[in-house]
C-alpha cells in the first residue's frame, strides 16, 4: 500500500484550513500534493518496532556481563560485539573497516605528570602565574636557560620587525601578545587603525621565534586572568580525544612555550624591566624597536603523560533502492558506551543512557531491513551507526565526521537518540512525549517533516523546551548530531529528560518504560523514512548551528 498525495487545489486549500493541522503541517502536506510524490507506507514496518524487542535489548545491553560498556573496556567490546550481530541476523552487509561491522577508533588522553616554572630559584605556579596551552608544547621535562631577549612583540614582518638587531640563538624570548600601536590610535603594520593579523596568530611569533633559533617563548599577557578563565578546560590536559593522526607532530612542530602574567614578566625582566618598559614606550613615538637583553636563572618543566585506549563505532546498512539517491546517505545515530565499572562493587549499568537509543536505532535498522528485503526499501541508503566514546567526550561520531565511511557531502541528515527510555519531573509517569533538539536549527524542512510524521502516526507531545538557543543546560551541544550539524548536516535529537538515575548505578533496565520507547523510536524511523524516500534532499535553509 502506498500513500499519495495527489495536485489538487480543493485539498490543499482544506487541508489549510483544518483546525486540526498546524500551518506548518499543512504546508508540508500542500508541498508533497505540489510535487505530485508519494511515500511507500511505513506502518508496517513501523509497528515492527516493539517493546518487547526493545526490552531483550536494553536488558542485555545494561546487563552485568556488559561492566557499564566503557570506552576501551571489555564490556565496550561485548556490547559492540552483540550490536554488529544484531545487524547481521537483520541480513546488513558489513560495511566497517576490514569487511567488519565495525569502524576502530583509537583515543588518547594527555596531561602533565610535571609542569613548572622556576625563576632564580623562585617557583611559580601553572594557571596562577602562567598557563600553557599542551597542542602546541612538545614534551620536555626540563629546560634550563640563563638568558632572556625582550624582542616587543616577537613580530617580524616586511613593514616592521622585533628582531632587527636580536641574536636569540639557543637563548629564550619574551614579547607581548598583540602588535605596536602609535600614539595616535594607528597601527605601526597597516598604517592604519586597523589591526594586523600578527595581533591575532600568536603561534605565527612562536614559530618565528624557533627559525630565529630560540629555545623557549614567554608571552605576556595582558589579560591573564580572563584568558586561564576561559581557556580553563584545555590549559593542563588535553582531555579524552581521537587520534587517526600523529597529533604529537603538531606539538613537535612548536617551540616550547608559556603565556605569562605582567607580574611574572617583571620578575623574569628584573632590573631591566624600565628599559623594556622605555622600548614599547619608543615604539609608540615612532621609533624602532629594540631588544633588551636579560641575564636570568630559569628552569622550565613540561613533562607530558599520554594514555591510549581503543574503541569502536558498529555499522548497520541499508543501501537505497533508487539509482541515484543511493548515493546520499540519512544517518540514524545513538551512543552505546557509558560509564563503565569504576571497581568490583559498582556497575554504571546506562540503560536508559544510553542502552535506551541504542536499541531504538537497532530496531530501526531491522524496520527498514524488512522493507528492503519486502521490496519497499528506502530510496537513499540510511546509516544505522552505534557510537563510543560519547561518554567522552563526542569522540565516537567526531572520529566518523573526521573519517566518514560514507561521503558528509553525500549525508542528507542525521537522527540522533539519546536516552529515550524513562520520564522526567516536567513530565512524570507521561511516557506519551519527546524533547526534540535541533531540527529546525540548520532545516526548516527537517521540523515540518518530525511533525508531520508525529501528528499523522505517533502523536507525541512534543517538547522543544531544550531547542532554546539559551538553554542552560546546553543539550544540543551535548550529544553525538551535534558532530554532524557542525558539518552543517541537518540533525534531530530525540531525549526524554534527566532524572535522578541519569549518571548514576541506579540508572537499570527495570526502570525503563518500554512502551514510551518504542513509540518514540517509531517516531525517529518515521522521521528517518520520509528523509530517505522524499524526491529532493533536505535543504539547509537556516544559519548557523
Amino acid at each position: 500500500m502506498k500513500v499519495r498525495f495527489l495536485l489538487c487545489g480543493m485539498l490543499i486549500a482544506s487541508l489549510v484550513q483544518a483546525q486540526t493541522l498546524s500551518d506548518s503541517i499543512a504546508n508540508t502536506i500542500a508541498l508533497r500534493t505540489k510535487h505530485n510524490y508519494e511515500l511507500p507506507d511505513a506502518t508496517p514496518y513501523a509497528q515492527g518496532i516493539r517493546a518487547e524487542d526493545a526490552r531483550f535489548l536494553v536488558e542485555t545491553l545494561a546487563s552485568k556481563e556488559m561492566q557499564g560498556r566503557e570506552t576501551g573496556e571489555e564490556g565496550q567490546r561485548k556490547a559492540a560485539d552483540f550490536i554488529a550481530g544484531q545487524f547481521k541476523q537483520a541480513g546488513l552487509p558489513a560495511k566497517g573497516d576490514r569487511n567488519t561491522y565495525f569502524q576502530d577508533i583509537r583515543l588518547r588522553n594527555t596531561s602533565w605528570k610535571d609542569i613548572g616554572l622556576k625563576v632564580n630559584d623562585q617557583e611559580f605556579k601553572n594557571r596562577t602565574d602562567f598557563y600553557v596551552f599542551p597542542t602546541y608544547n612538545p614534551d620536555k621535562p626540563l629546560i634550563t636557560f640563563k638568558e632572556v631577549v625582550f624582542v616587543g612583540y616577537g613580530i617580524d614582518d616586511p613593514a616592521y620587525s622585533d628582531y632587527e638587531k636580536a641574536d636569540v640563538e639557543g637563548k629564550a624570548v619574551i614579547f607581548y601578545e598583540g602588535e605596536p600601536e602609535l600614539a595616535d590610535g594607528k597601527f605601526v603594520i597597516t598604517g592604519e587603525s586597523r589591526r594586523s593579523g600578527w595581533s591575532m596568530d600568536w603561534k605565527k611569533k612562536v614559530q618565528i621565534a624557533k627559525q630565529k633559533g630560540a629555545v623557549m617563548a614567554f608571552i605576556i599577557d595582558q589579560k591573564f586572568e580572563e584568558n586561564v578563565k576561559s581557556n580553563k578546560k584545555v590549559l593542563s590536559s588535553y582531555g579524552w580525544r581521537t587520534v587517526n593522526v600523529d597529533e604529537d607532530k603538531t606539538a613537535e612542530s612548536f617551540l616550547n612555550n608559556i603565556f605569562i602574567s605582567a607580574e611574572l614578566a617583571k620578575i623574569i625582566l628584573g632590573n631591566k624591566a624600565d628599559k623594556a618598559d622605555a622600548a614599547i614606550a619608543e615604539l609608540r613615538a615612532g621609533k624602532k624597536s629594540k631588544a633588551v637583553k636579560v641575564k636570568a636563572k630559569i628552569e622550565v618543566r613540561l613533562d607530558k603523560e599520554s594514555k591510549e585506549l581503543s574503541g569502536s563505532n558498529v555499522i548497520g546498512f541499508i543501501e537505497g533502492s533508487d539509482p541515484v539517491l543511493k548515493n546520499e546517505f540519512v544517518m540514524v545515530t545513538a551512543h552505546y558506551d557509558h560509564l563503565g565499572s569504576p571497581d568490583s562493587t559498582v556497575i554504571y549499568y546506562g540503560a536508559d543512557d544510553n542502552a535506551s537509543g541504542t536499541s531504538g536505532v537497532i530496531e530501526i535498522a531491522r524496520a527498514f531491513a524488512e522493507a528492503k528485503a519486502k521490496g519497499v526499501g528506502p530510496k537513499r541508503s540510511v546509516v544505522c551507526m552505534l557510537v563510543s566514546g560519547e561518554e567522552k567526550g563526542l569522540l565516537g561520531s567526531r572520529f566518523y565526521v573526521d573519517f566518514p565511511i560514507f561521503p558528509l557531502k553525500q549525508t542528507v541528515a542525521d537522527i540522533n537518540i539519546d536516552m529515550i527510555g524513562r520520564t522526567d519531573d516536567r513530565h512524570p509517569g507521561n511516557g506519551n512525549y519527546i524533547y526534540v533538539i535541533g531540527s529546525d536549527r540548520l532545516s526548516t524542512e527537517l521540523h515540518v517533516i518530525n511533525e508531520f510524521n508525529n501528528q499523522t502516526y505517533t502523536k507525541l507531545e512534543l517538547d522543544y523546551k531544550y531547542n532554546a538557543k539559551d538553554d542552560p543546560n546546553h543539550y544540543y551541544e551535548r550529544s553525538d548530531h551535534y558532530n554532524f550539524a557542525e558539518r552543517n548536516i541537518p540533525s534531530i535529537f530525540y531525549f526524554n529528560g534527566s532524572h535522578p538515575d541519569y549518571h548514576r548505578p541506579t540508572d537499570t533496565a527495570d526502570k525503563i518504560n518500554y512502551e514510551a520507547l518504542a513509540k518514540r523510536a517509531q517516531l525517529a524511523f518515521y522521521t528517518a523514512w520520509d528523509i530517505a524516500n522524499r524526491p529532493n534532499r533536505l535543504r539547509v535553509d537556516v544559519r548557523g548551528k
